[in-house]
């Protein structure tokens, strides 16, 4: 697969006189964790005409590898959440780790009322302190569209690890996309994975960041976000 197809939607690959494979084609934002836009702790913010979402109607997409889209997914819902009872996350990882943590924050009332909602619409949802996350694997643009029809006036985020044309509708309904890759990526190439997104929603942030196995825990059990998280959404969302 050739790297531009990583971070270039793939009608876009289409259209540059490549023949699409079978399937619904995707762009894989694992690749995306060798490139990188910004240098080590350092936030790029790019807004357009439209400004920052309002914390009211908070909705983020997340591009980001499938090692860490579900604990980055869970980070912004934590920030969205700050000022609402409850956030709702949407992660799409093929071939990622599973989400499941052994520790886990309490649920909040407002995120166990989500959860049980989402679950009676035949969605895996689960809540963890503010933050309720559901897992879309099987056609996951539908599943996601449901989950975030459902969440009503609650801040959403959309978190992949791989786009396709689908995907690419619902991320570009979000007011923000924030592209988190490791420190090892290239930067030419996480500047083509920050453009996409620059095309996707009028606001965007790109930052490097390597997750140590307890900022991951402690994102994965919705109890923490790591600062750089917190500062690229906090300034996403001011």
């Amino acid at each position: 697969m050739a790297l531009r197809h990583v971070l270039i939607a793939p009608r876009a690959a289409q259209a540059d006189g490549e023949a699409a494979a079978d399937g619904p084609a995707t762009v894989p934002c694992d690749a995306l964790g060798e490139a990188h836009a910004a240098r080590r702790g350092r936030v790029r913010i790019r807004r357009g005409e439209s400004s920052a979402a309002s914390a009211a109607a908070a909705s983020v997409g997340v591009l980001a590898t499938a090692r860490d889209v579900w604990a980055l997914g869970v980070a912004v819902g934590l920030v969205a959440a700050r000022r609402h009872g409850a956030a709702l996350v949407c992660a799409h990882a093929p071939g990622g780790e599973p989400a499941g943590a052994a520790l886990r924050a309490p649920a909040r009332a407002a995120g166990a009322r989500l959860a049980a909602s989402l679950r009676a619409r035949g969605l895996e949802a689960d809540a963890r302190g503010k933050v309720v996350l559901v897992e879309v694997a099987d056609d996951p643009a539908t599943a996601a569209a449901r989950a975030l029809a459902a969440a009503g006036p609650l801040p959403t985020v959309l978190a992949v690890a791989a786009r396709d044309p689908d995907l690419d509708v619902l991320l570009a309904a979000r007011d923000a996309i924030l592209v988190a890759l490791p420190p090892s990526a290239d930067p030419a190439l996480a500047r083509l994975a920050t453009a996409g997104a620059c095309e996707l929603a009028p606001s965007t942030a790109s930052i490097s960041l390597a997750l140590d196995p307890l900022s991951r825990t402690l994102a994965l059990a919705g109890l923490r976000a790591p600062a750089a998280v917190r500062a690229a959404v906090e300034g996403l969302l001011a």
